[in-house]
């Protein structure tokens, strides 16, 4: 018996090692894919991209041995589209930025499968937006993601967070923005909504915009988007993580969600000369200097993850 107790023990020590170091393999792997990626997004065309393409699609195929080690079938069917795109990249097949966000998609879809998420995007059927408009959705697909335009009322009822925009709104110079929306059920979290302006090079992964959003316990939140950022958590993905402007902060001015779910308030941006005045419910909340956001090109809307928004009494 002691010598069978030995034997498991034994076992049990000897694959720790191996299994730390497989992890440790494929954080190297993940690490390797960032200047792949990189160099090929800047890469004019597949010709130039091709040498990074083909580096990235022997990473992914590794990847692809490891998730099938661990049996884990998603995993591997995502390391193995990705590595098919970046493969049609190395042979010039296709749109290299459309193989470049499906790279993109596949890993974010294997993060979000394997990132033991408490709080997942909600399933919606959706995908059908009023004429001219669009969204990028932070993760998943716009089939994921509510809109409809009624009676003058903006309803969304979101999958994924999502950012809104049509090219029939644009502004540049002096210009105001102003819209009342209404959170309708209380979310699981606390979770953010506002308006987005300044937006450029939309639905790409170079988009560029500024939002100014409110969530449930009275607070306000000022950010930039910067393109897609790439990073390790663990697992290699493309996020649409925000550059803070000004974070989170109370305001007196900002109604509170009730006791029923429902937080109803007023945001309006205001660009003038060299600054940009954002309030809420007609109180100014902050002044900055118009350099610290984007304030020319596409406006729209800015709905978190979860939430049922109602937006009116648009001015713009």
């Amino acid at each position: 018996m002691w010598r069978a107790r030995i034997f498991v023990w034994l076992s049990v020590v000897i694959a720790l090692p191996l299994s730390a170091q497989d992890d440790r393999q494929y954080q190297e792997w993940m690490r390797s894919m960032f200047p792949s990626i990189g160099a090929i997004r800047s890469a004019p065309n597949n010709a130039a991209a091709a040498a990074a393409a083909t580096k990235l699609a022997a990473t992914f195929d590794q990847v692809a041995g490891y998730w099938s080690s661990k049996q884990s079938p998603d995993a591997l069917g995502f390391a193995e589209a990705a590595g098919d795109a970046a493969r049609a990249i190395a042979a010039g097949n296709g749109d290299k930025t459309a193989n470049l966000r499906k790279i993109q998609a596949q890993c974010s879809g294997c993060h979000i499968a394997h990132r033991g998420d408490d709080d997942p995007d909600r399933p919606i059927k959706g995908g059908k937006f009023p004429a001219g408009w669009s969204v990028t959705p932070d993760r998943g697909t716009a089939d994921q993601i509510s809109y409809v335009l009624a009676e003058g009322v903006y309803h969304f009822a979101m999958g994924p967070a999502g950012t809104f925009y049509s090219s029939n709104w644009t502004k540049s110079g002096d210009f105001q923005f102003s819209a009342r929306l209404t959170q309708k059920q209380a979310p699981s979290h606390p979770i953010s909504y506002g308006l987005m302006i300044g937006g450029s090079n939309m639905g790409t992964p170079n988009e560029t915009y500024s939002y100014f959003l409110v969530r449930n316990t009275g607070e306000y939140y000022i950010a930039n988007r910067e393109g897609d950022r790439t990073w390790f958590a663990p697992r290699i993905f493309a996020e649409k993580l925000p550059v803070t402007v000004l974070g989170w902060t109370a305001h007196r001015a900002i109604a509170k969600q009730g006791a029923d779910g429902r937080q109803t308030n007023t945001l309006g941006i205001e660009v003038s000369g060299d600054e940009t005045v954002l309030k809420v419910n007609g109180v100014e909340v902050t002044r900055l200097p118009k350099g610290k956001m984007h304030t020319s090109g596409m406006y729209g809307f800015r709905i978190g993850h979860n939430l049922d928004v109602d937006v009116d009494q648009v001015n713009r």
